[in-house]
């Protein structure tokens, strides 16, 4: 069964490296795990005056996206997130959009149970 993957960059691109913040994250890497390819979405958080993670969520559910790969995620994308049944891991930290899916594959990536930030 195919899985949609979105992992928050700074850039468009797998070498790109993981942005820490998941509303306001300059882009989303999507990992389509049937056709073993990325795509770029485009994030409007960073321009946002507020709302950032819950409009991020929403781009999200409509891109099909089933798990989110951010080092934070804040408590009302947290919820919203629950929400729409997307499971959130934690990682990526200092590791490139590639180096980090490679991480959630092995099984080194721990799913969140709360909002971290």
């Amino acid at each position: 069964m195919s899985k949609k993957i979105a992992i928050c960059s700074s850039g468009s691109s797998p070498s790109s490296s993981v942005d820490g913040r998941f509303g306001r994250c300059n882009c989303f890497m999507l990992w389509d795990s049937e056709t073993k390819q990325y795509k770029a979405l485009s994030n409007i958080g960073p321009e946002a005056a507020h709302g950032a993670g819950t409009g991020a969520v929403q781009e999200l559910i409509r891109n099909n996206v089933e798990i989110v790969i951010s080092q934070r995620v804040g408590p009302k994308a947290f919820v919203a997130l629950q929400a729409a049944g997307i499971k959130i891991f934690a990682g990526g930290t200092d590791k490139t959009v590639e180096a980090t899916l490679q991480s959630y594959e092995a099984g080194e990536l721990q799913e969140l149970s709360a909002p971290n930030n």
